[in-house]
């Protein structure tokens, strides 16, 4: 199967929407304008995963500061810091589940977060992601804010990609 990874473009906001409500059910999913807003700060982070014109997957990134992750559903004016790589939001339509998109999704960022100077990566997992997460590098990680938002068992985890360990 040939899946092409690309930019979001604008024809590709229902097939995201569509995704994002087969895949969350222990949260709320964020409104249109709340997923448009990553991609209008940030562009060049923003994926879908693609085959036969069809939209199998998206991730959202953006730069963001070494401290607590944004908030769910609400629409940033900016883009608060860049000493991190954040990845706001990865899901796989159930169709296309085992066929490596997800990776190929992640991978793209990864490179993306390495070859832009980025030394660490950060993510909320959610409902029963962190497991999944861990497998790709991420480990939990401490924040101050509250995950309440982000559902049951949602944890805050960071990923190094830097030469040196953290101090």
């Amino acid at each position: 199967m040939t899946v092409l990874i690309r930019n979001i473009q604008h024809d590709d906001w229902s097939a995201i929407l569509r995704i994002q409500a087969q895949c969350y059910h222990a949260l709320t999913p964020e409104p249109l304008d709340a997923l448009r807003n990553k991609v209008q700060l940030s562009p060049a982070t923003c994926w879908v995963a693609e085959h036969a014109r069809e939209v199998l997957g998206y991730l959202l990134c953006h730069p963001w500061h070494d401290g607590p992750p944004p908030s769910l559903s609400t629409a940033l004016t900016h883009l608060e810091g860049d000493e991190l790589f954040y990845m706001h939001d990865l899901a796989i339509s159930p169709s296309a589940r085992g066929l490596g998109i997800g990776q190929r999704l992640i991978d793209t960022a990864l490179n993306y977060a390495r070859q832009d100077g980025y030394e660490e990566v950060a993510l909320v997992a959610v409902q029963d992601a962190p497991a999944y997460w861990q497998r790709q590098g991420f480990a939990p990680s401490p924040t101050s804010k509250c995950l309440r938002e982000y559902g049951p068992g949602a944890q805050f985890m960071k990923r190094w990609l830097g030469t040196a360990e953290p101090a």
